[in-house]
């Protein structure tokens, strides 16, 4: 525990001095190799901490292999004891942008009253796997409960996971495995595309051709161990089990047990998570998660020490695989230093370089990001981030921490990659702005990496602001009755308040049989406005004095309810509702005989269809509409202003 007290410290010193720490879009889970724990990452973590927020609560401690020689079944092999043994709750995590999980744990054996002892190295029992060097399938099992444990803590909808040696094969674990042709360890196997809820998976040093690695310069590794067993490339009788299928019988007898898929039988059958140097069709990598395979060879050895450098990424002869979401990267240090190559880590949590993978971000949130040297040592790096907003508005984007981390432009982009706006920056902070639609936007940021060897982050912030909204109710004197409104188009123009009331926005509405519909006025700075109607045949209206719009607030105004609503009283009160005047077809604000005889003569005429004369909206001009306008000329019923 001092080390990890230690950690904290570190942490915290080095978020005194950076004052714009932000959030990574999702969480990053980071998993151990074998024999290793959690403070494995502290170099990686102290170097990201700076950009990113970090709680002291960001690790969940697992015990994986709680029964010993009692059983092989992972149900009763996994546990997360919550309280340690003074009685403490010590195992439970908060919010933060980093995440690590821990294997290297003990128990108290108590099954009334589990306790857990992180970072112990004791052993279960004799001839038996330490919890952190116990089987891969175990392993995919933990992993799953720790991503749903962080999603539940962050609210976040994805996760990023890193792996290091057979911490890689454990994300492969939980991302592949099925069980009658379900996903087993999914945080949501009913959703059969993304129930992984995975951005994005990167490796380093990880066996994923398997390794036969039998002599180590590293103190601590049991070689008869279950993860020993699971990594071999070949046993005596055939491959290994574990990656690339086969017998649990014909496991060599040296491993302390045969039990592959941890059932609680030692005669099965395996399918291996390889077929070759790919990944198994029978359960294959998900396509819609990017990874970066980050392979490394130590000196002349050509490994890093503990797996042949080839065996360290999934390929077809010359392609990498998954094809087409797969990135690679080569490193020059031993299997231990991995962890440390902040460098090459860093460039393989590079953010999303095309508009299909973006990262989700949420309004008003402050974000930290990376510009990193791209695949064939391309120095240009886009990060893509994706913002959905539910209402029409403004777009603002913020950057800042801008010096010194190579950013040169930013771009808003639609969903049909039309770039909207876009700025170059020079500064140590800027902001670009767009005004449009509900929808999904992209922020796209560019940057040059050789300003910037993987060091230094930037920040950005996404603000959705809603324009103004108005929720308006109308009656129309033709249309409406004891059953409700014919319903229909009408056009809404907020004035300003002063003279000369100059047309400031406009939106067109369609009124349901309530009368009602809703408006946004992307154009609209707050303040005071005189809204006025304009219908086909109804005579145009101002509410009787102006209205408050306040940017992200929603205005209600209803006509219907009041003739003081209107302004000079001009409303006409039908079936319980205060009405627009029907009959103005021409308008030119007056209700007169030039109306009247247009709409005799379509009468006569037996016009038909969405016309203006049709005042009633039944499609048909008749003597019902003559009446109206007949009526309403003959009281001199003219539109009335300020």
């Amino acid at each position: 525990m001092k080390k990890f007290i230690l950690f904290i410290l570190i942490l915290l010193s080095v978020k005194s001095t950076f004052s714009q720490t932000g959030n990574s879009p999702y969480p990053i889970i980071f998993v151990h190799g074998l024999n290793s724990d959690d403070q494995t990452w502290n170099t990686m973590l102290t170097k990201i901490s700076s950009a990113w927020n970090t709680s002291s609560a960001h690790t969940l401690y697992f015990v994986l292999n709680a029964r010993g020689g009692d059983t092989t079944n992972y149900l009763n092999d996994v546990i997360i004891p919550e309280k340690n043994i003074s009685g403490t709750i010590v195992n439970t995590i908060t919010n933060s942008s980093i995440y690590t999980i821990d294997y290297r744990n003990f128990w108290n054996r108590d099954v009334n009253d589990p306790r857990i002892i992180i970072n112990s190295d004791a052993l279960p029992g004799s001839n038996q796997s330490s919890s952190n060097e116990s089987a891969i399938y175990k392993q995919g099992y933990a992993l799953g409960i720790m991503i749903d444990s962080v999603l539940r803590v962050t609210g976040a909808s994805k996760v990023i996971l890193l792996g290091h040696s057979m911490g890689g094969l454990a994300i492969r674990e939980y991302l592949q495995r099925k069980e009658n042709g379900i996903r087993k360890w999914w945080v949501d196997p009913n959703d059969t595309v993304s129930g992984h809820r995975v951005a994005k998976v990167i490796t380093i040093g990880t066996p994923h051709l398997g390794t036969d690695v039998s002599n180590v310069p590293f103190t601590g590794i049991d070689y008869n161990s279950e993860a020993m067993r699971d990594m071999r490339i070949t046993f005596s009788s055939g491959s290994g089990a574990y990656i690339f299928g086969n017998a649990e019988s014909n496991v060599s007898s040296n491993f302390y047990n045969k039990d592959i898929d941890c059932n609680g039988s030692q005669s099965d059958i395996v399918s291996g998570i390889n077929s070759g140097n790919i990944d198994n069709p029978i359960y294959s990598l998900p396509l819609n998660i990017r990874y970066t395979w980050i392979m490394s060879t130590y000196l002349f050895f050509g490994s890093d020490l503990a797996v042949p450098f080839g065996n360290q990424a999934l390929y077809n002869a010359s392609s990498f695989v998954p094809l087409n979401v797969t990135d690679t990267l080569r490193t020059n240090k031993n299997h231990i230093q991995e962890t440390g190559d902040t460098w090459s880590l860093v460039r393989g949590l590079d953010e999303p370089g095309s508009k299909n993978f973006a990262y989700d971000i949420s309004s008003g949130v402050l974000y930290s990001g990376y510009i990193t040297l791209q695949s064939g040592n391309i120095s240009t790096d886009n990060d893509y981030f994706k913002l959905n907003t539910s209402k029409p508005g403004e777009v603002k984007i913020n950057l800042s921490s801008l010096t010194g981390s190579g950013v040169t432009t930013a771009s808003i982009i639609s969903e049909s990659d039309s770039i909207l706006q876009t700025r170059s920056v020079s500064a140590s902070s800027d902001s670009l702005s767009y005004k449009g639609p509900s929808g999904n936007y992209y922020l796209k940021i560019t940057g040059n990496s050789s300003q910037n060897p993987n060091q230094n982050y930037y920040n950005f912030k996404a603000t959705s602001v809603p324009s103004p909204e108005l929720n308006i109710t109308l009656g129309i004197e033709g249309m409406q009755s004891a059953s409700g409104l014919v319903q229909d188009t009408i056009r809404i123009f907020l004035r300003s308040s002063t003279a000369p009331f100059n047309k400031v926005d406009s939106a067109v509405l369609y009124l349901n049989s309530s009368g009602e519909a809703s408006a946004s006025f992307l154009n609209l700075n707050p303040g005071n406005y005189y809204i006025q109607t304009q219908h086909r045949n109804a005579l145009e209206t101002w509410s009787a004095a102006p209205v408050n719009f306040a940017t992200g607030i929603v205005t209600d105004y209803n006509f219907t309810g009041s003739q003081s609503q209107a302004f000079g009283n001009n409303l006409f009160l039908i079936s319980g509702k205060w009405c627009l005047f029907s009959g103005d077809v021409n308008g030119d604000g007056i209700i007169e005989l030039a109306d009247l005889i247009q709409i005799y003569n379509d009468a006569a005429n037996f016009a038909s269809g969405y016309i203006s004369t049709d005042l009633t909206g039944d499609n048909v001009v008749g003597l019902e509409d003559v009446l109206i306008a007949y009526n309403n000329s003959v009281n001199f019923v003219e539109v009335r202003r300020p």
